[in-house]
């Protein structure tokens, strides 16, 4: 590798030589694998039991409804209190409802209606640590890196959903469901140990306003500025719309392509595959060139989602859609990362819980997407609705580059 290639491989892993970025990019990563191996778990399981793409979609309605109703308590605390600890907190109750369902899976006790109920409560717990996360970043990082630390955080969630996926296939497939819930259960310990690891300096923070006060302060903050209102509002339905897309996996993988749980697995991992390719990407990219990268990624994955869904209609070609899913994956990691890392360049550190809660509020949206894509599913086929959705999008990532014409995404 030449001089020029060590430069850039440098620069794209740059933020991992600071002690604590370090500590929590290797912790979570191990859970988050440990997370996508135990979602792929549930909705194989989920499958089987009720046979149902509309009970795919009311699974996921139940972990992704919550974010709607917790994610900005959550972001407002994360600018009155310690944001390592409010995370150890989250994550320890994750820990123990994992901890449930692979009791219940051994015991044979589980079936759809139990599986929702807590799938809820962990909605719950990723509505509080999600935004936290997010939010401590720029406290392990110097703000020159911060780019780069959103990116490379990007990368490693796209490196769990390649890992994840195919390692809960492949577990699924020669133990069985109870061990991948198992497993993922003790990958908490990983990002515990790493949490009390952390060397943060003790940063003061007032406490003169109430929860709903500080909440109406950060969403007064985000109305009055311009920029970031726009980033967010085709943020939201973009993700709110295309990201569910991953929910009809199972159905395609076990109706169209013919191919069991660990098929399923490397379906969904190749699509984060692609996810990966982006945020690397993504590391790279300077913040003149995020703008761009925003607009072709929208409208690149609506056409994606199209191609995919006519293409099953006819062939059963699986290398072409692995390829597509890669594509797929690649779209929409590039937008999601580069509308990510604006805001963390534009927010005030005063606000910054509070306006990076409502990035994930935009995923408690999915919730929406799953329940709408699985419907569409059920009424007339999963490629249908790979056509449709793809079609929505399209035509609102057109509208999406003919309103931000004049408007930068920096500061």
């Amino acid at each position: 590798m030449g001089k020029a290639g060590e430069s850039k491989l440098k620069q794209m892993f740059s933020s991992l030589k600071y002690r604590n970025f370090r500590l929590l990019w290797m912790g979570v990563i191990i859970s988050t694998t440990g997370d996508f191996i135990e979602l792929v778990a549930l909705n194989w399981l989920v499958y089987e039991l009720t046979g149902s793409a509309f009970y795919l979609g009311m699974f996921n309605l139940a972990r992704a409804l919550p974010i709607l109703f917790f994610t900005l308590i959550a972001g407002t605390l994360a600018d009155k209190y310690e944001r390592r600890k409010l995370m150890i907190y989250s994550q320890g109750t994750a820990m123990l409802l994992s901890s449930i369902l692979a009791f219940l899976a051994f015991t044979g006790r589980i079936n759809v209606y139990s599986l929702i109920s807590i799938g809820i409560l962990q909605g719950v717990a990723n509505s509080f640590n999600l935004p936290i996360r997010q939010s401590l970043i720029p406290e392990l990082v110097p703000r020159e890196k911060i780019a780069n630390a959103v990116a490379l955080n990007g990368a490693f969630f796209n490196l769990t959903l390649v890992l994840g996926p195919a390692l809960g296939g492949i577990i699924i497939a020669s133990l069985g469901v109870p061990w991948a819930l198992l497993i993922n259960a003790l990958s908490f310990i990983a990002v515990l140990w790493a949490l009390l690891a952390m060397r943060i300096p003790k940063v003061e923070k007032k406490h003169d306003k109430t929860l709903f006060e500080s909440m109406k302060e950060g969403i007064k903050y985000i109305i009055n500025h311009r920029t970031i209102r726009t980033i967010l509002g085709f943020y939201f339905f973009m993700i709110a719309i295309g990201m569910p897309y991953n929910t009809l996996l199972p159905v395609f993988a076990k109706d169209y392509f013919h191919l069991g749980a660990s098929g399923y697995g490397l379906l969904f991992a190749v699509g984060s595959l692609g996810g990966l390719l982006g945020a690397l990407v993504a590391g790279l990219r300077s913040k003149e060139q995020v703008k761009t990268a925003t607009t072709y990624a929208f409208i690149c994955f609506g056409a994606f989602l199209i191609i995919f869904g006519v293409a099953a209609l006819f062939t059963n070609y699986i290398f072409l859609f692995i390829l597509l899913l890669i594509l797929i994956g690649f779209s929409l990691t590039t937008f999601y990362i580069s509308n990510n890392t604006s805001i963390q360049l534009l927010v005030e550190d005063k606000y910054r819980g509070r306006v990076v809660s409502t990035i994930f509020l935009g995923l408690g949206l999915t919730s929406i997407g799953n329940f709408f894509i699985g419907t569409l599913a059920e009424l007339f086929s999963a490629p249908i609705a790979y056509i449709v959705i793809g079609s929505i999008l399209l035509l609102a990532s057109l509208f999406f580059m003919y309103l931000t014409r004049d408007k930068v995404f920096h500061d």
